[in-house]
């Protein structure tokens, strides 16, 4: 069995309306807490609705580029039905390129990255239980006593399920910070640099289902590249300190 066949072998023994269910409930859960936490930005509702038609955009077309470039099982599929399959990793980055550029168009200097922060881990957290539900991003074959037979006859690490608990831990974070008003205009680009990292050493639980480059996953390369702007920004933004009455000393785009 190639590769592929055994891919779609996986793949079909899933339930993919169960996927997009989480699809559907992830876009209302992460939209609302979007939307709720971008009131505090100091934009009109128009220019607000703008921000957020950018944002969802760049991430719709950052989700599905990387896989073209991807190669291995996933390129073949791609080749097969433009209809490609889609990375959150490509999505965050390209969401934030996107606005990043309205932005500097627009001369907004308004810092609204706070606002994707708790929407933004929601919708990956819910999407990736989707995953598991239709069988895709699924692990390698692995003989430990805690694999999973998601329908090729092999047991597989379960790094949905892994996947999942990091993210939670990683949303408990955010959250705590958001609750108590802290490292404020940071709290994404942390999400960004944790998720990077995080993302980098669960691709090898992963099934290789793209090509490598000097050893590393072609999707390890975008996670290091999200965790290297995560970083990036964090030290940027590291003197952008609040007043005691809490408002920024400077905002930042």
């Amino acid at each position: 069995m190639t590769p592929l066949e055994a891919h779609h072998l996986i793949l079909g023994a899933g339930t993919p309306w169960l996927y997009k269910l989480a699809v559907i409930v992830a876009a209302l859960i992460g939209g609302a807490l979007v939307r709720h936490d971008s009131r505090d930005w100091p934009l009109s509702t128009a220019g607000r609705a703008k921000v957020l038609a950018v944002v969802c955009l760049g991430s719709l077309i950052g989700c599905a580029i990387p896989a073209f470039f991807a190669g291995g099982t996933i390129g073949a599929m791609t080749t097969a039905t433009p209809l490609a399959p889609k990375t959150i990793l490509g999505g965050l980055l390209f969401g934030f390129l996107a606005v990043a550029i309205y932005k500097r168009l627009t001369r907004n200097s308004a810092d609204t990255s706070d606002a994707f922060a708790r929407g933004a881990i929601a919708m990956m957290l819910i999407g990736r239980l989707g995953c598991m539900a239709q069988h895709c991003c699924y692990g390698d074959v692995t003989s430990l006593a805690w694999g999973m037979d998601f329908g090729d006859g092999q047991a597989r690490v379960p790094v949905q399920y892994v996947e999942a608990a990091g993210l939670l831990a990683l949303a408990l974070g955010v959250q705590w910070m958001h609750s108590r008003d802290l490292m404020r205009g940071r709290r994404l680009f942390l999400l960004f640099a944790g998720y990077g990292l995080m993302r980098f050493g669960l691709e090898f639980l992963r099934a290789r289902v793209a090509e490598s480059h000097w050893g590393v996953g072609f999707y390890q390369w975008i996670a290091l590249t999200l965790m290297a702007v995560g970083i990036f920004q964090l030290w940027k933004r590291s003197g952008n300190a609040s007043s005691p009455s809490g408002v920024p000393v400077e905002v930042r785009a």
